[in-house]
């Protein structure tokens, strides 16, 4: 087997080797690729030509220390000139050069078809995504609008009970004054009497006195004393409300859940390895 390491022609063992025959597996010089090149036998060889070629690379049969040169097709490995004729005897064969660039266009084609299905999915994970961004925003949108509805109504309610408490306050304290005024002129009259009373008691004359006292009695009969009105009342019976009550009058959050999905096992086609 060449050595890479020599870097020198494996025919005239003088000129450095940079052509590598891969059918020969030798390292030639360019004298000596031309010379090869022009024998009957060997004009169809191929070579690998420049200072940095590493022939190691190559893969031998460990069996019978040949080079591979046959690519079984049935078996789907590389196979050496002793291995065809004893094991795989009736399979078919193409040349490994052949099927290697079989199998380079087969696995550019697996790779393109896999990066194709993957920036698909990547595209439509991130479709899905800012389409549930949006449908997020809705939805935040909508609880808040569905809020604020509930809160106007609630704000509507609490305005009707203070206008109705209010306004039966006025009515009832207007009441109450009323009364309150007519008892006082009552009170004021009853006062202006009893100064009358109290003057009597300067009088000396008996038959005066008995007069002055008819007029503060006929006076006093006079001042109507109005009956008290019931006094008014006002309470406010709070009402205890659940939590499930509140959540009755929400709408009701439905999520569509993220699940990895399983893809089906699909059968593994028969990649052949890249002979080197």
């Amino acid at each position: 087997m060449a050595q890479a390491a020599s870097k020198t022609c494996e025919i005239c063992v003088s000129s450095p080797g940079h052509n590598y025959c891969e059918q020969c597996d030798q390292l030639f010089c360019d004298g000596c690729k031309i010379s090869h090149l022009r024998t009957k036998m060997t004009k169809n060889h191929t070579f690998l030509s420049g200072p940095n070629i590493n022939p190691e690379v190559k893969l031998y049969c460990k069996e019978h220390d040949e080079n591979f040169i046959y690519y079984c097709l049935e078996c789907s490995t590389p196979v050496c000139k002793m291995c065809a004729i004893k094991k795989h005897k009736s399979h078919d064969f193409a040349e490994i050069k052949e099927s290697t660039e079989g199998i380079k266009a087969e696995v550019k084609m697996l790779i393109d078809m896999k990066m194709r299905n993957l920036q698909s999915k990547i595209k439509n994970i991130d479709q899905g995504s800012t389409k549930y961004q949006l449908d997020v925003q809705k939805v935040i949108q909508a609880i808040k609008e569905e809020g604020r509805h509930l809160k106007e109504m609630i704000d509507t309610k609490i305005e009707g009970l203070m206008h109705t408490l209010k306004e039966k306050d006025t009515g009832n304290v207007q009441t109450l004054q009323s009364v309150g005024n007519e008892l006082k002129t009552a009170l004021d009259k009853a006062k202006e009497q009893q100064k009358f009373y109290q003057d009597t008691h300067g009088i000396k004359d008996t038959t005066k006195l008995l007069q002055k006292l008819k007029q503060i009695k006929s006076q006093i009969d006079q001042i109507q004393e109005i009956q008290i009105p019931i006094m008014p009342s006002v309470k406010y019976d709070i009402k205890t409300v659940a939590e499930g009550e509140i959540e009755k009058l929400f709408g009701e959050l439905t999520f569509g859940e993220t699940v990895k999905k399983e893809e089906n096992p699909k059968p593994q086609k028969n990649v052949r390895e890249k002979p080197m």
